[in-house]
């Protein structure tokens, strides 16, 4: 699981730092709405789709 990890560019960090805010200010305004965006974020980074062409690195 730890090398899983080491392979994680910094975009994938900022990806799942952005959603920990967004849930996190989701919860504090109870905009659950919030949560959305906060999970697509989650989901992208875990499975790291969304940028064509390794065009998310840093």
């Amino acid at each position: 699981m730890i090398t899983y990890f080491k392979k994680w560019t910094a975009m994938r960090w900022i990806r799942v730092g952005l959603g920990i805010l967004l849930l996190i200010q989701a919860y504090d305004a109870k905009l659950w709405i919030l949560a959305i965006p906060a999970v697509y974020l989650f989901v992208q980074a875990f499975f790291n789709f969304g940028c064509k062409n390794d065009s998310c690195k840093l």
